[in-house]
């Protein structure tokens, strides 16, 4: 593979999977000691957890550049563009600069096979290694224990929370989910956990180290904390990461009121987007819409992944929602709109309809012209989506 797209590469990287015998970290290990033949920066923190992960590492990321040091920041998934997942001091690197990351990881790799995280991960290395950086902030994509983050020993390791997600690959238990979370912790280092009730997995892994243990309601609190739109357990892991890192004195609560995260209780005149995909993260959204919206009535646009509980999500939310748009992202993991309205009026007596696509179902709730609140949600590609398509609609500017 030798383009010069980006688009090129991404539908490569996307094809070449390895077979389910080839996963796990051992055969990227031989790459990354290619790669990292110098450290990614001074500093490396590891953020992982079912929710809230992106919040951290957004406000971490803000918090550290208003005290000047040199940040990458490595997050997925990306909303717009691949692009936005590789950041150094708040800007997205060039196509030229990921399309050479990609070239040098086919020299390095010879016949391993490698995902689509394998490939975006070893680029935001190589790209690291390129820059001076004070301090590498990296989202665990999924789980913790196999995701080729956690190739990397961090210096402070952020678990913000533990909940059913992904339990097709991650276990079916909060304590196996646990067990898979915490093995991003290292021995001697910093953990920070954002809950003050961990399964007993992720206690136990944590009574195995000598580590400095910061955890949520007993080292940490976010009683301080003035948000109404970002995650508090994850704005107070920053926190205490940022104080973990440097004791430069500066107004938490003025940055956290800059870090404005796309997709996250976002909203945009009528619209509230929110990428909340799970039910953990969808009793968040409820809690923002009953304290922002509690006398406004309120429609939903929802598109869901095949593999989410689909049941529990509506359940949870519908108590709020005066009538569904069942909607279809572009993604073939994507729930039928058709079969999503059936197990929305199995669970509620509001009205539903069935829209072919995300577009179809704003442009509905554009030209129904009254005053509800329209809550978008359900996954990022149905969020993403949502964005271009009120952009499209001349509802806001991108």
């Amino acid at each position: 593979m030798n383009s010069n797209s980006l688009d090129d590469w991404l539908d490569y990287i996307d094809q070449n999977r390895p077979k389910e015998d080839e996963f796990g970290l051992n055969r990227l290990r031989p790459i990354k000691n290619i790669v990292l033949e110098s450290p990614i920066a001074k500093k490396i923190v590891v953020i992982g957890g079912t929710n809230g992960k992106g919040t951290s590492a957004e406000f971490l990321n803000n918090l550290l550049l208003e005290s000047n040091f040199n940040v990458g920041l490595y997050t997925s998934p990306h909303l717009f563009q691949f692009n936005e997942r590789i950041r150094i001091n708040g800007s997205p690197i060039s196509d030229f600069e990921i399309i050479e990351a990609f070239k040098e990881i086919e020299k390095i790799k010879k016949d391993t096979r490698l995902t689509y995280f394998d490939y975006a991960t070893i680029a935001a290395f190589i790209i690291f290694t390129k820059n001076t950086l004070d301090v590498a902030i990296l989202e665990i994509g999924l789980g913790g224990k196999y995701d080729p983050v956690n190739l990397l020993d961090a210096d402070i390791s952020i678990l913000t929370n533990v909940e059913l997600d992904h339990q097709k690959w991650l276990g079916n238990t909060r304590e196996e989910i646990g067990e898979e979370k915490s093995a991003i912790f290292r021995d001697a280092k910093v953990i920070i956990m954002g809950a003050n009730e961990m399964p007993f997995s992720v206690m136990k892994k944590v009574s195995e180290l000598n580590s400095k243990t910061l955890q949520l309601g007993i080292d940490f609190f976010e009683d301080e904390i003035k948000s109404n739109n970002l995650n508090k357990e994850s704005a107070a892991c920053s926190i205490a990461a940022y104080k973990e890192i440097t004791d430069s004195p500066i107004n938490f609560n003025e940055i956290l009121e800059q870090t404005n995260l796309l997709g996250r209780c976002d909203v945009k005149g009528k619209f509230i987007l929110d990428v909340s995909h799970n039910l953990a993260s969808v009793r968040n959204l409820v809690e923002f819409l009953n304290e922002e919206y509690k006398d406004k009535s309120i429609k939903a646009i929802v598109g869901l992944m095949q593999d989410k509980d689909i049941n529990d999500i509506i359940k949870e939310i519908k108590h709020i929602i005066s009538e569904w748009y069942a909607c279809s992202p572009n993604i073939d993991r994507a729930m039928s709109s058709n079969n999503l309205k059936e197990l929305i009026s199995d669970e509620t007596n509001s009205k539903v309809e069935a829209f072919e696509s995300v577009d179809l179902a704003i442009e509905r709730a554009i030209k129904e012209n009254d005053s509800d609140m329209v809550i978008v949600f359900g996954s990022f590609f149905t969020v993403s989506e949502a964005y271009e398509s009120l952009s499209k609609h001349d509802q806001i500017d991108l």
